[in-house]
């Protein structure tokens, strides 16, 4: 199988869904404490672990990740560039900007995305998608005029972060959900299981600042395509969170190859004077 193979697909959604998460969880755990912080924040990313047959054996990349709001809702803006080096010595490079606003309800969201790569000619795309009580629908700019359906529970990603963290806050352990995350129409759509542990007792790195905090919760999260009938997922993404809401780290697991993304500079901007 050819490097580019690996990285298509469903790996480009889960470096910025991992991305957007990772950053998303700042801003949720904040508002626990009645201030949510608009900010900026920088990650660098490498490879984790590959076993031997695994045609992916070096990665390097980087993100810069803006989340601000308007009085409506949040809005986020991500610029990334990750490159993949297969055992035959082939190079592959992704570059993305992904840009998405949600309803302070959680019932809204749109996304834009342009993205390129050494393998697929050059994407422009967006989107938008509806959820009510009864039923959802999302419609893309590359697909025909009929709505993708969507299930009446289905999340957008600051609401399903929104209710890990709450979660980890009440102690519980597992939370499943459908969560439209915005790709292509064949990616968009994911089942997810997060899996929760126990907070961990650990000092932080000195980068984090006034962010950083003496403990954090892993959280592992494991993303199904909704009709998989397979036990193992697509991907699973494991974060290292603070009770703020900051993620010191995050590894995406793709089962033959893992990588890893440090944080290592947060900014914060500054919010709305919001009614």
């Amino acid at each position: 199988m050819v490097l580019n193979l690996y990285i298509s697909g469903s790996m480009a959604v889960a470096a910025r869904l991992a991305i957007l998460v990772a950053i998303s969880f700042v801003s949720v755990g904040s508002a626990f404490c009645a201030t949510v912080t608009p900010h900026r924040a920088f990650y660098e990313m490498q490879l984790g672990h590959a076993y031997q047959n695994s045609n992916v054996q070096a990665v390097i990349g980087r993100s810069a990740f803006t989340l601000s709001r308007d009085c409506s809702g949040w809005q986020s803006n991500e610029d990334y560039v990750i490159e993949f080096q297969g055992k035959e010595g082939d190079t592959n490079r992704i570059i993305s900007r992904f840009e998405s606003w949600e309803s302070n309800a959680g019932d809204m969201y749109s996304f834009e995305i342009s993205e390129q790569s050494s393998f697929q000619a050059k994407k422009d795309f967006n989107g938008y998608a509806i959820v009510t009580s009864e039923a959802g629908n999302a419609y893309f700019s590359i697909a025909d005029d009929l709505p993708m359906k969507l299930p009446a529970d289905t999340y957008f990603p600051m609401r399903h972060l929104n209710a890990i963290i709450d979660g980890a806050k009440k102690g519980k352990t597992i939370i499943s959900a459908s969560v439209f995350t915005g790709a292509d129409p064949d990616d968009a759509l994911l089942a997810t299981n997060t899996v929760i542990g126990s907070w961990k007792i650990e000092a932080p790195a000195a980068r984090l600042g006034k962010f950083g905090q003496k403990g954090y919760w892993p959280v592992q999260t494991a993303y199904f395509k909704p009709a998989a009938k397979a036990a193992e997922p697509e991907y699973e993404i494991n974060y290292s969170m603070q009770s703020n809401g900051v993620v010191r780290r995050y590894v995406i697991d793709y089962g033959d190859f893992t990588i890893i993304a440090e944080l290592m500079k947060l900014e914060a901007l500054t919010a709305p004077n919001c009614p």
